[in-house]
């Protein structure tokens, strides 16, 4: 199963809670791009976690291990299960690459299982895990507020295109919230006036009121976003802008053609980036 990454359109965060949470408004969308994870029920009460890159956990510090104990301590059951995950998404971009394998660990066992757990209990199982399982877990575009777990379905906006590039260098989305200075808000970002123009399919309205309030402090840890961003809009780019925490960027476009000369040029003018894809 492809569970997609995310990409933000926008987000702001507005407060930090006692628990260590934070408060935000954010519109997220899917991207046709993400890990691939095979899920499996087993019947022995074992849960098992392999994947393709090295470094990643294999245990109980992987979201999507935990996700499976989730699912099954909801229902009542511990058949356990194998998890096989395929790396795509890299750890550290802001693209939720974690959060959509956890996802998928739930809908993938709701589904094998019969479909004991309902939506509205799988959002709840993914919001105790992270931020943003439960958008994962629901998919598409959507407003997500509160701590991300109060989502409002938005529809699809206009067909685009995404380059999507990564630097070497990783942020830490803990990092980022403890760094973050809320009152920096990125200019003539208005999410109320991005939902607007998703729901009447108006791109240069969306364009217009994107931001990202993380900006302010991952750019100066991670400089290469601000040149990627740069390059992006002067390769033809309608808007680019970095996803979540970092250190993912990426360029919207509303031509194929045009996104792929621009991945070609991207190419050319930094061939030794982090990450650098096409979707």
């Amino acid at each position: 199963m492809l569970c997609r990454a995310k990409i933000n359109l926008a987000i702001d965060v507005l407060s930090r809670l006692p628990n260590g949470y934070h408060t935000v408004r954010m519109v997220m969308m899917r991207v046709n791009f993400g890990d691939e994870v095979n899920v499996s029920l087993r019947g022995d009460g074992k849960i098992t976690l392999s994947g393709s890159d090295p470094a990643m956990p294999l245990g109980r510090d992987n979201i999507a291990y935990r996700a499976a104990e989730a699912v099954f301590d909801r229902i009542g059951a511990f058949p356990g299960c194998d998890i096989q995950i395929k790396k795509v998404v890299p750890m550290g971009a802001g693209m939720a690459g974690g959060s959509a394998d956890a996802a998928g660990v739930i809908n993938m066992l709701n589904e094998q299982l019969g479909g004991p757990l309902t939506l509205e209990e799988r959002l709840d199982i993914g919001q105790r895990l992270g931020a943003d399982v439960p958008f994962c877990v629901m998919g598409g575009c959507a407003l997500a507020e509160g701590i991300g777990e109060v989502l409002t379905p938005l529809p699809d906006p206009p067909e685009m295109s995404f380059v999507i590039a990564k630097p070497k260098k990783s942020i830490s989305t803990k990092w980022a919230y403890e760094n973050l200075d809320f009152s920096k808000k990125p200019e003539g970002m208005d999410i109320d006036r991005l939902a607007e123009g998703i729901k009447a399919g108006d791109a240069r309205k969306i364009f217009s009121s994107m931001g990202n309030v993380f900006e302010s402090v991952s750019i100066p840890a991670v400089p290469e976003i601000a040149e990627y961003k740069t390059l992006l809009e002067d390769l033809g780019a309608e808007r680019a802008l970095m996803s979540g925490s970092g250190s993912a960027v990426f360029g919207i476009f509303l031509d194929r053609g045009a996104a792929e000369e621009a991945l070609r040029g991207f190419k050319k003018a930094v061939p030794d980036c982090g990450g650098l894809w096409l979707v």
